[in-house]
């Protein structure tokens, strides 16, 4: 049981700390006293979501619109990764116009109807079954890992994960017939 987090490690009810390798919420470590101040000043003067127009929303948009390269020019605002998630989903679909998608097996990437279907880690659950399937817009593929598969090096993993695109690509009727690829990088 965690009870609190500090810097990078997360401390559970016996005082054994961990290193915190899974919450993607505190992207600078827990309990930084920058943010704990920052959010109390916000707290004290608003608290909502970005659903109402105010300055900082636009100032903190044209702060990573300069740190991105061109031809990025639009940030979206979201409340969770779930959400962001189904965003990038909805965004792919609707300039492809197709569904298919590629993900990593074992993957989880929210608890949206959306990314219910490209999280196999939840397949189980999603479908009250014994029997983990995939819908059929969806292809999973193995994630190469250098240990597991006595991989020699990085570029062999490329090989065999480029391997298992071009597979899966070839599954949906060419790589034209994909909306997108998922995949999170602290697998395993």
């Amino acid at each position: 049981m965690i009870l609190r987090g500090i810097g990078s490690k997360l401390v559970d009810q016996n005082g054994v700390s961990y290193l915190d390798t899974r919450n993607n919420v505190a992207h600078v470590g827990h309990c930084h006293p920058k943010v704990v101040a920052a959010i109390r000043d916000q707290v004290s003067e608003l608290n909502t979501n970005t659903r109402y127009l105010h300055p900082n929303v636009c100032l903190l948009a044209e702060k990573l619109l300069n740190l991105l390269p061109s031809p990025l020019e639009v940030v979206f605002f979201v409340n969770s990764g779930s959400e962001a998630n189904d965003l990038a989903l909805r965004l792919a679909r609707a300039k492809t116009r197709s569904k298919n998608t590629i993900v990593l097996d074992h993957a989880y990437h929210g608890h949206t109807l959306g990314t219910l279907d490209v999280s196999p880690y939840k397949y189980k659950e999603f479908n009250f079954s014994e029997k983990q399937s995939n819908p059929s817009h969806v292809k999973k593929i193995p994630f190469p890992d250098l240990y597991r598969d006595n991989l020699q090096d990085s570029t062999e993993a490329l090989e065999k994960f480029t391997f298992f695109v071009e597979q899966a690509c070839n599954e949906f009727g060419g790589k034209g017939n994909v909306s997108s690829i998922i995949m999170e990088s602290g697998m395993r």
